[in-house]
């Protein structure tokens, strides 16, 4: 079960990888259509960008940077408070290890119900991109799923009680 779920956590991160380099392609082309606009304007001609560019990347950068929260728990790519706690006792410093790793759970599952209730009232309202007319509801269910995978993962690395944080900030 659990590696099926580290494997979950990796595709998803790779998911939103491929989500943030089709920002970047869109952002580039919306870049350089700019950049040939003001090379048309000195002949008289308008090229305009990428009509509705803003709504995708508002919509898509969601999507693509939470989809990467998991994996970043897993490999403990979060940030940490070792310059504070690196002189502390061991019971203190695996005292902020446990904790951390509960704060780390209890964010992740406050935020997916919060973005639950949003889900559903953005979809009631029926609240649709500006330029495009995408429905925006239908982006911010990826975002639920991503922090109930941190969740996991954060629980999969405080299951383990030896990972290389842990050993980094003195445990056992």
């Amino acid at each position: 079960m659990i590696l099926a779920l580290r494997s979950l956590i990796r595709f998803w991160a790779i998911f939103g990888g491929v989500i943030l380099l089709v920002i970047v392609a869109i952002t580039v082309i919306n870049v350089a259509g700019f950049a040939a606009n003001n090379l048309a304007t000195l002949w008289g001609y308008d090229l305009p960008g990428l009509s509705g560019y803003e709504d995708a990347v508002t919509v898509l950068v969601g999507v693509a940077g939470l989809a990467m929260f998991p994996y970043c728990q897993m490999q403990h790519g979060h940030t940490a408070v070792d310059f504070f706690i690196e002189f502390a006792p061991p019971t203190v410093r695996d005292f902020s290890y446990w904790v951390s790793k509960v704060l780390t759970i209890l964010i992740a599952i406050g935020l997916a119900i919060s973005l639950t209730y949003g889900t559903i009232q953005t979809w009631s309202d029926g609240i649709e991109t500006a330029v495009l007319g995408w429905p925006v509801w239908i982006f911010m269910p990826s975002a639920v799923f991503s922090c109930l995978l941190w969740a996991f993962a954060a629980m999969i690395e405080s299951r383990q009680g030896q990972c290389t944080e842990k050993k980094d900030i003195g445990g056992s």
